[in-house]
């Protein structure tokens, strides 16, 4: 008789899992490994923007010195904010429209440039051409810590601002959005920098060449401010400028040439009414306007009509909203914003700069270099 194999009995294995104590330790371990690596994926991700804006400001140096190359002329700052570009007008201080525009050929954007060239400005032609040109969002102009190239609406013309000269149809364009710009070209440390103290026909027909406003009038320090500083323009791109390098006294590596413009957080994504909580005189038109404070900033001027802190630099908050200090150069990066000097170089600049040395570094008369910014 065959007998089957015997089988001793086996112990029942145990199937231990997680305790909820136990659980719980795994995910406070987990949630304070993410606390600490979140602020630096942040913080590399901002070094990324940092540095993509710091290329698009080379790039805009580069575009300015092939300007000089080809003009042997800094590009010229328009003529205010009732006016905007007209492809028909030429590149130097007959051009109405904004430095950007002027500098658009050397930055493979000859294109978008030539919209409406040969076109009457009464045209239905014209017409779509500049609305074409105010709604083509260029990258190299937006930072990307600040907003992405795109479209942002405005209260552009009537009812608040006059309206736009020999471009009225603008005016709903730009409630629907127009192409902003994050950088603005220094104007130095002028006295009055606004559109508003300049010359500004209200039409081509009306243009008279002896009342053109003259910006490259300064006198030596120490004389009368009000006959010195009423209008003259101490920056490298202003009111119909027309500048030689050989103009910039200070020297080329030592003057603001175009910075990061300081922005409220709230203003970023635009607004259509000048009663908006985000308002902001220094964002309220396209990159394409005339000499004015969108496209333009300026450092303190001790014969101004405001202490420093008003053009001293800031990072981009929510504090100081509505007709707040449009001329400041500042950005959306932590501790310092990037300046482009007339030497095509790009240096950040702490917030904290002595208002002085920034004031010296936007004035390019005053003769001297200024080191350790």
């Amino acid at each position: 008789m065959i007998h089957p194999p015997f089988h001793s009995p086996r112990a029942p294995r145990s199937r231990r899992g997680f305790t909820l104590v136990e659980l719980l330790v795994v995910i406070a371990i987990i949630g304070i490994l993410v606390a600490l690596l979140l602020p630096a994926v942040q913080s590399a991700r901002e070094a990324a923007r940092r540095t993509s804006c710091k290329n698009q400001l080379k790039q805009i140096g580069l575009a300015c010195q092939l300007h000089v190359d080809a003009r042997k002329v800094l590009p010229s700052g328009g003529w205010g904010y009732n006016w905007t570009a007209d492809a028909n007008r030429g590149a130097g201080p007959d051009q109405p429209g904004s430095w950007i525009y002027n500098v658009l050929d050397y930055l493979e954007q000859g294109d978008v440039r030539r919209l409406g060239q040969g076109l009457a400005t009464t045209s239905a032609a014209f017409r779509t051409a500049s609305i074409t040109l105010h709604q083509t969002p260029i990258p190299t102009f937006n930072c990307p810590s600040r907003r992405a190239a795109g479209l942002y609406p405005s209260p552009w013309g009537p009812p608040g601002n006059a309206p736009i000269a020999e471009q009225p149809w603008l005016a709903d364009t730009a409630r629907q959005g127009v192409a902003k710009s994050d950088y603005a070209a220094s104007a130095g440390d002028s006295r009055y920098f606004s559109g508003d103290n300049y010359y500004r026909p209200d039409s081509y027909a009306a243009i008279n060449p002896a009342l053109w406003t003259p910006t490259n009038i300064c006198g030596a320090p120490g004389s009368d401010p009000e006959e010195r500083e009423k209008f003259c323009q101490t920056g490298v791109i202003y009111y119909r400028s027309r500048l030689k390098l050989s103009q910039v006294l200070d020297g080329a590596s030592h003057t603001y040439l175009v910075g990061e413009k300081w922005l409220p957080v709230a203003s970023y994504d635009g607004f259509t009414d000048e009663d908006d909580p985000a308002y902001t005189g220094g964002d309220n038109q396209g990159m394409y306007t005339g000499f004015e404070w969108d496209n333009h900033r300026a450092a303190w001027n001790p014969d101004g009509n405001s202490g420093p802190e008003r053009s001293q630099p800031a990072q981009d908050d929510e504090t100081d909203r509505h007709w707040g200090p449009e001329r400041r150069f500042g950005s959306a990066h932590p501790a310092a914003f990037q300046m482009l000097f007339c030497d095509g170089s790009v240096h950040s600049i702490g917030y904290d700069i002595d208002h002085l040395t920034h004031r010296a570094l936007a004035n390019r008369l005053e003769g001297e270099a200024v080191s350790g910014w």
